[in-house]
């Protein structure tokens, strides 16, 4: 047997709890094989489930030490480590979630790991300057309908069951949550002086957010709005989630377009 076909096998033992890896291990002196190879088996489960319980501290603390532990099991076996570093090792946990059987009906704590999930990505999006407000002070009236503008590779937005991010901030404050209501909340996640941070936005933002994330112009989303609001004139109402926009430091750059 050649070392790279030791290594597959010792690999497939660790992964995959394949038994084959025993027969070309020698029995240690104060102990036996099985026993050896598992410190192994045990440590690499270990060390992953600590790395799981980091990222999702409150998901965690909401399931119990039990169900946690079951979801840790479920989701090693399904997922072995693919990537030298371990930081991403839970980037697919809630969308494992969402497909096992054991869990998909779980909707309140799905989100939760979306939550968690989406603080992470945000605490580790690529860095890109930021610009102020005062960036379209030069722009003239006329040129307004043809501005778009472009986002910090930390922004996200996701729909959650409504309270998931209430449900967050009581397991933070070590408070006993509230139950998931009915229905979807909006919430905008990001990264603010190198810190994670998130807000709830009402449906009209919302709305106004995707349609600008997707390169629209200013007078598109007016005009999305407008509709929505049975024509009533949405500008100030989009000026106005613009100038929150800048404040929170979401928009990186603009432009005028045809």
């Amino acid at each position: 047997m050649t070392l790279s076909e030791l290594q597959a096998r010792f690999q497939a033992g660790i992964l995959e709890n394949d038994g084959k890896i025993l027969a070309s291990i020698a029995d240690p002196r104060k102990t036996d094989r099985t026993t050896s190879f598992a410190v192994y088996y045990d440590a690499y489960r270990i060390r992953l489930a600590e790395f799981l319980s980091n990222d999702f501290p409150m998901l965690r603390s909401y399931l119990r030490s039990d169900a946690f532990g079951r979801l840790v099991g479920d989701y090693i076996l399904s997922a072995p480590s693919r990537q030298r570093n371990a930081r991403w090792y839970g980037a697919r946990l809630p969308e494992f979630m969402q497909r096992a059987a054991r869990w998909r009906t779980k909707t309140a704590a799905i989100d939760l790991a979306r939550f968690e999930r989406a603080l992470s990505n945000a605490f580790d999006a690529a860095d890109a300057p930021i610009i102020s407000v005062d960036a379209l002070s030069d722009i003239c009236v006329e040129d307004w309908p043809r501005i778009a503008f472009e986002f910090h590779p930390s922004v996200e937005l996701l729909d959650l069951a409504r309270g998931t991010a209430e449900v967050f901030g009581s397991l933070a404050n070590e408070n006993e949550p509230p139950a998931i209501q009915h229905g979807e909340e909006a919430i905008v996640f990001w990264r603010e002086v190198g810190q994670s941070s998130y807000r709830l936005v009402a449906e009209d933002e919302r709305l106004a957010l995707m349609e600008a994330r997707q390169g629209k112009k200013f007078s598109d989303i007016c005009a999305l709005l407008s509709f929505q609001a049975t024509d009533q004139d949405a500008a100030p109402v989009v000026a106005g989630f613009l100038s929150q926009w800048f404040s929170d430091g979401l928009v990186t750059r603009f432009s005028l377009e045809d």
